[in-house]
């Protein structure tokens, strides 16, 4: 295969993984939401929505790890970093999508699921209480406002390429 050939290759995954973390995720949540407002919090219905949308979490994460992977793949294949717009691009998701990643990755795949899987009757405990309140106010309340502005940054600099000041 040509670099041209891999670098296609690489788009196509690129772009795919795009969707799949953008995508799922983001119906998990309002489905989530959804059954929370109209079932209520302890509710079988509610527990269901729980293991659907850590099962989506996962699913972002991994689509998550391919985005980088092939981004750096095609940056490595063609631009290199000495594109302004790719530095730009990079420092976004350095500085914005990774950190934001990182606490979904912390809270929605290591902490949360002990939580959902014992969803009872009975409530929370203090800590699984103040668990979810962090992750569903603060976490995903603050990645909701600057994963989109974020991911529309990045599409402007990668389709207009504009002449910028370069980072480094």
């Amino acid at each position: 295969m040509s670099i041209i050939d891999w670098f296609i290759a690489l788009k196509i995954v690129h772009i795919g993984s795009l969707i799949f973390w953008l995508g799922p995720s983001l119906g998990a949540w309002l489905m989530l939401g959804a059954l929370r407002k109209q079932e209520g919090e302890f509710t079988r219905a509610t527990h269901l929505g729980y293991k659907v949308f850590i099962q989506m979490l996962i699913l972002e994460h991994v689509a998550f790890v391919f985005l980088l992977i092939s981004g750096i793949g095609m940056a490595t294949l063609v631009f290199g970093t000495d594109q302004p717009w790719l530095q730009w691009k990079l420092l976004i998701i350095l500085l914005v999508i990774i950190p934001l990643e990182i606490a979904d990755i912390w809270y929605g795949n290591i902490k949360l699921p002990p939580i959902f899987s014992q969803l009872n009757t009975q409530g929370y405990d203090k800590l699984s209480s103040t668990r979810l309140h962090i992750y569903h106010v603060y976490i995903t309340r603050i990645a909701i406002a600057l994963i989109p502005a974020s991911v529309l940054a990045i599409m402007w600099l990668v389709i207009a390429k504009p002449n910028i000041i370069r980072l480094w």
